[in-house]
């Protein structure tokens, strides 16, 4: 985990394992339950400003969440919502991001959003950073579900997430029902695939 004190003034930072000058390097955590977690690591585009390196990674949750099959942190139900939490360092030469991805089964369930919280509450005072309240994402329409964590990442289907799933070759993180579906995906995929370095799965079976 990254731990770096925020600041304006452009600074050097020595390398990581697996880290490059040229690149912003961006680590991807994501937790599930019985401490769980997949740990991805990147090389973006070398990129300084926040919004456009943001937009940048938007589609690697969707490649994370259906790397397993993810079930909720805090109570062990079957997962379908993630919790998204953003680190950058832009002032840092070269730029680094961590992302926490926190594979959550409902936000309105109150002990699992006060899970949520208290990890966001903990990040923040790890990196130096004010005690602001974490926003709960709108309620959802009577009825209306998220595609469940671990099914396939292209039909997203439900009844995929008990299939025997193949994981993409290149990447070693994404997993499709079959080659259709992972065609059909190919131009979402193709970006967060080429920039993947390495994939880690702790505690898993």
């Amino acid at each position: 985990m990254f731990q770096i004190p925020a600041g304006t003034r452009k600074t050097s930072a020595p390398l990581q394992e697996g880290e490059r000058e040229d690149k912003v390097n961006l680590e991807v955590v994501s937790y599930g339950w019985d401490d769980k977690r997949c740990i991805v690591r990147f090389h973006l585009p070398m990129e300084r400003d926040k919004q456009r390196l943001h937009d940048m990674t938007r589609d690697l949750i969707r490649d994370t969440k259906h790397s397993r099959n993810w079930q909720c942190e805090f109570c062990g139900d079957e997962a379908r919502e993630t919790q998204v939490m953003t680190l950058t360092w832009t002032h840092l030469s070269p730029p680094r991001m961590v992302i926490y991805i926190h594979h959550v089964c409902d936000h309105d369930r109150p002990r699992c959003f006060a899970g949520v919280e208290e990890h966001h509450q903990m990040i923040n005072m790890l990196n130096g950073l004010p005690q602001t309240p974490l926003r709960k994402p709108p309620r959802k329409p009577r009825g209306e579900k998220y595609p469940l964590a671990g099914s396939c990442a292209g039909c997203q289907k439900d009844a995929t997430a008990e299939m025997e799933l193949q994981r993409c070759s290149r990447c070693k993180l994404t997993r499709y029902c079959s080659t259709e579906c992972q065609t059909k995906d190919w131009k979402r995929h193709k970006q967060t695939c080429s920039q993947i370095y390495s994939v880690l799965f702790e505690n898993w079976d």
